[in-house]
């Protein structure tokens, strides 16, 4: 990662509101954290560039225009868009047009922001998406602002409530308004009723397209956006469920659970058990057994 780097032009107003946080050590453990936020009327020549900074940053455009230059595109900044950034990344942001760019911003980090980073750029290909439906990111970003104001007992606590639906909110708009439950085509729900019925059998991706009349490639295409795992995916993850109430209820071997569930190798079940759940299916059973 390259070394840090700010440079900054502090073109904001008077009445803008800009906070540093510090978490504790608890909360950097535990949490999500804020590091800075604030809400900013800024104007040209306003702009922030940086690099190699540990944080994930969070933009919502109230009003006025902006843009963003990151990871070698430029976007336009609207009214109601948001972008979510990694500031390790090299990020060039700034007030455009002559009227005043209001933004809401929070820079935070916590051990999974990654991963929600990651899950948000696994559907959005750009930083920036359309927040403008009803979206509660200003609403938190501002409860965020006046938990700092006034730090009690409960601020990171509350502000880690916070920033996990911030972060959830920008992976569900990364990802489109998705399918309800009436557009799912009746193949994927028979393939779904197919598998939790019979996943003690031998089932393949390739007999259930058979069975159900469909190419291979279009079930699991299909299956993926409505059910959001892949057919033999959501087949394991059955399996392994079924297994688990084998294993706390069921007084019965290893092999013959594994021979249940529709695994007939007892040393692939076990691996693919401990791979699911991060105990092997004994030591499953032994730490449910005791309580």
């Amino acid at each position: 990662m390259p070394g840090p780097y700010v440079n900054v032009s502090p073109a904001w107003s008077a009445d803008s509101v800009r906070l540093i946080a510090t978490p504790s050590e608890f909360a950097r453990d535990a949490y999500y954290y804020v590091q800075e936020v604030g809400h900013f009327f800024a104007s040209v020549p306003y702009f922030t560039e940086r690099e190699g900074i540990d944080s994930y940053l969070v933009v919502y455009t109230v009003s006025g225009s902006g843009r963003l230059a990151y990871r070698d595109k430029t976007y336009n900044l609207a009214s109601g868009q948001a972008f979510f950034i990694d500031c390790r990344t090299y990020q060039h942001y700034a007030a455009c047009g002559d009227g005043i760019w209001e933004l809401l911003w929070v820079h935070l980090n916590g051990s999974q922001a990654r991963r929600y980073y990651e899950a948000f750029c696994g559907y959005s290909a750009a930083p920036v998406v359309d927040a403008s439906g009803g979206t509660v990111i200003p609403g938190r970003i501002r409860e965020l602002i006046d938990l700092h104001r006034a730090r009690f007992a409960h601020t990171e606590l509350l502000s880690s409530r916070l920033l996990t639906d911030v972060l959830t909110e920008l992976v569900v708009l990364a990802s489109g308004s998705g399918p309800s439950p009436g557009d799912v085509p009746g193949y994927v729900k028979q393939a779904v009723r197919t598998i939790d019925s019979r996943y003690g059998e031998k089932l393949t991706l390739g007999s259930l397209a058979t069975e159900l009349s469909v190419g291979k490639f279009n079930l699991s295409r299909a299956f993926k956006r409505y059910i959001g795992l892949a057919p033999i995916e959501y087949l394991i993850q059955v399996r392994i469920n079924h297994a688990k109430e084998l294993l706390k209820y069921a007084d019965m071997p290893i092999a013959e659970i594994a021979e249940r569930v529709g695994i007939d190798n007892v040393s692939h079940f076990i691996a693919l058990f401990k791979d699911r759940t991060g105990l092997t299916p004994l030591a499953y059973r032994k730490q449910w057994s005791s309580r």
